[in-house]
């Protein structure tokens, strides 16, 4: 029995055994398995790529990363200066939309600008745009801050029927602006922010007058509805404007050209050298066969432009009265006509405004200016850039020839008249007036020659509101005066101890006279 207890012992013992051993073989079995799968799985996969070759590190010149060291660090300076101006205009009448009007036959006849003066849209204009009528108008500009007090230079097409101003500064910040002044003769105008923030930068004006053809030029603004863009380039060109070169403003007498991009929206944005100084204001880019080419007005004129708005609201200009072209340009009838010793240089007087300070004078049709003051006359645009040089009230000496010979006139100019901005306030009577053009004029139904001043608005309940006057009155003469101009017509308001003033004004029921009496 114990001999049968120890056989069965040692059976279960050699089956333990064997059942270990089967395992521990099973188990050495799997693993080999395992690394002979991994082994087939490395041979058939692909092999790792070979390190590629990497383009080697190049050493760029000192002059250019000073370059590029200078370009940065300029529209860094300058960026803070420069703004984007985002302006909604509001929705053009409904005479301008071919609506509303009713069978009137002097509508038509009737400028945009002065419809509102003749015909009450108010009951028919929608309160919300509908199909076909056109909603307020959005467009977008850049400009420069040039003081403390949040004035901001742009070009005037940019605010251009402006109802409402957003100025986006550098740091995004978003404010209100109005309109202080614009001037379309060169293309500048001023608006104002609502508030003014306490981080708010000015930029550095600088001399365009001293900057050279060659020179790096930077232009920044928001062009296409982007933030602050830089692009560089140089001044490609600078001169006279003239029939080759015609820019955005028909007083604008020099310009700055450049290569570097000015896209749509860079208008009213700054031109920049690399020492910071802004020395011009973009405003157009013109494309050709021979590439594309930006311009600026000079930021010398806009300075004296932008203190005018700032100042007055306006610009006046001074005026001479005649209408001159180059000698080159006269066919040969006109030049024998000079007769003999006719100089080779000069402007030749093709017309004189009668009343003008050049009829004054006593020039004459015909004449060739050859000098004024010491400034030699060497073309026509050179008689306009001089006079537009000079103040109003000042006495030029006009040398020209005529008849064979030479002589000497003197003339004092005077203000521009007819300048469709020129306004004057008459702030004690709540007038504020315009000098009639000849093109108003007829609108008006005024014989183009007639002699006016148009009321471009009346201030509420205003000795000139109670008198009845609206705008679109034409005020014929002042106590049986004749006015010509806006600054007559507010010199007359204003003269005189009289508590009263007598006009006869020409409006939609004719013409018919208005006592208007003075207050303050």
């Amino acid at each position: 029995m114990r001999l049968r207890r120890h056989a069965i012992i040692a059976v279960i013992g050699i089956g333990l055994l064997s059942s270990c051993e089967r395992k521990g073989l099973t188990s050495t079995a799997s693993a080999g398995d395992s690394r002979r799968v991994a082994a087939e799985a490395l041979a058939t996969a692909p092999p790792a790529a070979p390190a590629a070759a990497v383009t080697p590190r190049t050493e760029s010149p000192d002059v250019a990363k000073n370059l590029s060291k200078a370009f940065a660090a300029t529209a860094k300076a300058v960026g803070a200066s420069v703004v984007r101006i985002d302006v909604r205009a509001g929705r053009p009448p409904i005479a301008e939309r071919g609506g509303g009007r009713g069978n009137d036959p002097f509508a038509d006849a009737v400028p945009p600008a002065f419809r509102r003066f003749f015909f009450d849209f108010g009951n028919v204009q929608p309160d919300f745009p509908g199909p076909g009528v056109p909603g307020p108008i959005a467009g977008t500009g850049s400009g420069i801050i040039i003081d403390g007090a949040g004035n901001i230079v742009t070009n005037s097409h940019v605010v251009d029927g402006a109802a409402e101003i957003k100025v986006t500064l550098s740091d995004g910040q978003e404010i209100p602006a109005k309109l202080i002044g614009r001037d379309k003769r060169t293309d500048v105008a001023v608006v104002r922010l609502a508030r003014v923030p306490s981080n708010l930068v000015a930029a550095r004006l600088g001399d365009s007058d001293r900057i050279e053809v060659g020179e790096w030029v930077l232009a920044i603004g928001s062009p296409l509805g982007l933030e602050q863009t830089v692009t560089a380039g140089i001044v490609s060109g600078k001169g006279h404007v003239g029939r080759f070169v015609q820019m955005s403003g028909d007083r604008v007498r020099r310009y700055i050209q450049t290569d570097a991009k000015i896209n749509p929206d860079n208008s009213g944005g700054p031109l920049v050298n690399l020492d910071g100084d802004v020395v011009g204001l973009n405003t157009l880019i013109r494309t050709g066969a021979g590439g594309a080419y930006g311009f600026a007005v000079p930021i010398n004129e806009v300075q004296r432009v932008a203190q005018a708005l700032i100042k007055d609201g306006r610009v006046r200009y001074p005026f001479l009265g005649v209408s001159v072209r180059d000698l080159s340009t006269l066919d040969d009838a006109a030049k024998v006509k000079l007769g003999r010793g006719a100089p080779g240089e000069g402007a030749y007087v093709a017309d004189v405004t009668p009343g003008s300070p050049a009829a004054s004078a006593g020039i004459k049709q015909g004449d060739v200016i050859t000098k004024l003051d010491a400034e030699n006359i060497k073309t026509s645009a050179d008689v306009v850039d001089y006079v537009s040089s000079r103040n109003i009230g000042a006495a030029v000496a006009v040398t020209l020839f005529r008849d064979g010979s030479s002589r000497e006139l003197r003339a004092t100019l005077a203000p521009a008249p007819g300048d469709v901005e020129e306004r004057n306030e008459s702030p004690k009577l709540g007038l504020s007036l315009q000098s009639l053009t000849p093109e108003v004029a007829s609108s008006l139904g005024l014989p183009p020659g007639a002699r006016g001043v148009a009321i471009a608005d009346v201030a509420g309940g205003s000795p000139a509101a109670r008198a009845g006057l609206v705008p679109g009155d034409v005020i014929l003469d002042v106590d049986r005066r004749p006015v010509t101009s806006a600054d007559e017509a507010s010199r007359f308001l204003g003269a005189g101890p009289s508590a009263a003033h007598l006009l006869r004004v020409y409006g939609r029921s004719g013409v018919r006279f208005v006592t208007i009496g003075r207050t303050g």
